[in-house]
């Protein structure tokens, strides 16, 4: 496909690639610190055990699933560079309110905002740097933007411990007391000024002109376009809501693993798993996006689709040697396996959905899949560990078992939808390369953007 005139350059289009990483990590640096500190924020305010899992769940991932879909409609019309800034500041400006509140529910409504204002972020930035890049070279530049995901944990996991120890060192010289102002409500407010700083750089950032525009005479909405499809949609987002189910598992429960089983002090922990999501979760995304890229520019059948086959037996390796391990350094190796083998899959998921959908559906495509990862992945994943370990085998020391048995179905279940996908999602693709050259090719002639009508593309697919 030749690459369109209006596409911005490499250089600028990188430039953008890298502010909306460091977005992105700022995103979950605001997004994950408040379980930093959930001792301290209980103490001071009094809260129970249940009011923390909803500050920490419902205020949170239901409101960040919920907006998800309409923002992404909102994203799939208007500036989304604007749409973006104005979701930093609000989710900044919320951050802060969280470190000044005094109550559940003010932690409640804030965290509420938190989630709402990063909402619109993914689908946004999928979209802005799918237009960036062509078909060939999509793969990495969204792998580069996902690696936000792992250096973001990361970051988060070894934010509290540098926050701690800067104001325990400034309060042992006297240069600094937070006898008044606690260390977590500090906290707070230091992770939210990146943010508003981001806010002004993103709003100079150039809004890159849509490409691969499919447009009909009565217009086809997003809901009618995914029906026709729904093999191939339904394969794609039970692979990638998976993949995410036994990442959020991984982060709420290995903590556990490591300091019931292998007696690894708590502080620790923090540490020892940041470094290796950053390291391993960096490496499986530099890695699936030039696989990913590989795989289109020789026509592979499936494209990047065939990236995740690779991850499920990994993650049925990995488990069993995490949980099975005689030492923790062995056990930390293949949790190392582990996190490369979920970059390597999750980092292709918005390169495949951006892959099969115009670009007037790209928002609400990210939205969907995000409300999935989210809804599915992060209530239903960690609290399924949590009941076999309470009700099945009643022994907090067997967290591993509980591991083994949860996350081993899941894979085996992924690996299936993985397979089952590939030929759909080969066919849904190739449908679209002939509507967009189709569309291209009578924009050449007649200077007007015309393609077939949905009555026509849906006949097309189904013959």
């Amino acid at each position: 496909m030749s690459v369109p005139a209006n596409m911005l350059s490499r250089r600028p289009a990188w430039t953008l690639v890298f502010v909306l990483f460091c977005t992105s990590v700022v995103s979950l640096l605001d997004r994950n610190i408040l379980s930093l500190f959930v001792g301290p924020i209980r103490s001071e305010i009094g809260l129970t055990d249940t009011q923390v899992s909803l500050l920490q769940g419902v205020a949170f991932a239901l409101f960040y699933a919920a907006m998800g879909l309409p923002f992404g409609r909102v994203v799939d019309r208007y500036t989304r560079r604007n749409l973006i800034a104005a979701g930093v500041l609000l989710w900044s400006l919320m951050t802060i309110a969280c470190g000044l509140s005094t109550g559940f529910w003010q932690l409640f409504f804030a965290r509420m905002g938190v989630g709402i204002g990063e909402a619109c972020l993914g689908p946004a930035a999928f979209s802005m740097i799918a237009d960036c890049f062509t078909h060939e070279r999509r793969g990495r530049a969204l792998a580069a933007y996902n690696m936000s995901n792992y250096v973001g944990v990361g970051c988060s996991l070894l934010f509290g411990g540098l926050v701690i120890s800067i104001l325990g060192k400034l309060t042992h010289h006297g240069w600094f007391v937070v006898s008044d102002i606690q260390t977590w409500r500090i906290a707070f407010i230091v992770a939210a000024i990146p943010g508003i700083l981001i806010a002004i750089i993103v709003m100079t950032m150039k809004e890159p002109e849509r490409q691969e525009m499919v447009r009909t005479s009565n217009g086809v909405r997003f809901l009618s376009y995914l029906r026709p499809r729904k093999p191939t949609f339904t394969c794609v987002y039970t692979v990638y809501t998976l993949t995410a189910t036994i990442a959020y598992i991984i982060v709420a429960w290995a903590p556990s693993l490591y300091i019931r089983h292998f007696h690894i002090p708590p502080a620790d922990v923090g540490w020892i798993m940041g470094a290796v999501s950053i390291g391993a979760g960096v490496c499986g995304c530099l890695v699936a996006g030039h696989i990913s890229d590989a795989l289109v520019s020789r026509g592979v059948p499936g494209g990047r689709f065939r990236v995740p086959l690779l991850w499920w037996p990994i993650a049925v390796i990995s488990i069993i040697g995490m949980t099975r391990a005689s030492s923790a350094t062995v056990s930390l190796f293949f949790l190392g396996l582990l996190t490369f083998g979920s970059a390597l899959a999750f980092s292709t998921a918005a390169a495949v959905i951006q892959d099969i959908v115009p670009n007037q559906f790209r928002g609400q495509a990210a939205a969907m899949n995000s409300i999935f990862t989210g809804l599915i992945g992060l209530s239903l994943g960690p609290t399924s560990v949590a009941m076999v370990t309470d009700y099945v085998l009643k022994d907090g020391k067997l967290i591993g078992t509980s591991l083994l048995v949860v996350i081993v179905p899941i894979a085996i279940a992924g690996f299936i939808a993985c397979i089952a996908g590939q030929k759909s999602y080969q066919r849904t693709r190739s449908e679209l390369l002939e509507w967009i050259n189709a569309n291209q090719n009578h924009a050449a002639k007649s200077g007007v953007r015309s393609i077939p009508s949905r009555a026509v593309l849906k006949g097309n697919l189904e013959h």
